[in-house]
């Protein structure tokens, strides 16, 4: 049997996610950001969450490793950019969530990101975005179904 990589989802999607990546790089680098995209998507998830998270909600959000988020953690804790708290709930439970300092300094690097998203969605039709990402979430599901 003959695997024609071309024609399968997951190469096409590797690349652009490889693509996608490495431009978020060099624009966090030109930026003088201090952090790697990865870091920055973690960023990015607390403040779409709008409020502290569970480093395991937080992992499964961003579908990683817990450990690989907790290495990302430290640095970000380190630079003041989020912060660790014990739930209120459960004290075993570590809370991580934005710092102020960390949500302003967001909000001043999500605009070249987002002309990098703009530059990968050129000639692309707004029902053909819809479609695609309707496909990639449903891939998703049946992948984390499948487990």
């Amino acid at each position: 049997m003959h695997f024609d990589s071309e024609s399968s989802p997951g190469f096409a999607i590797g690349r652009v996610a490889y693509l996608i990546r490495s431009g978020m790089a060099t624009v966090l680098k030109n930026a003088g950001w201090p952090f790697s995209p990865e870091e920055t998507q973690t960023l990015i998830t607390l403040s779409d969450a709008g409020e502290p998270l569970s480093m395991n909600d937080l992992a499964l959000l961003m579908i990683r490793d817990p450990t690989t988020v907790k290495r990302q953690l430290d640095r970000l804790v380190e630079q003041q950019f989020v912060e660790r708290k014990a739930s209120t709930d459960d004290a075993r439970i570590v809370m991580i969530g934005l710092t102020r300092r960390g949500e302003q300094r967001l909000q001043n690097v999500l605009p070249l990101l987002d002309d990098l998203r703009k530059t990968a969605l050129t000639g692309i039709k707004k029902s053909e975005l819809e479609a695609t990402l309707h496909v990639l979430r449903t891939m998703q599901k049946n992948l984390m179904e499948h487990r």
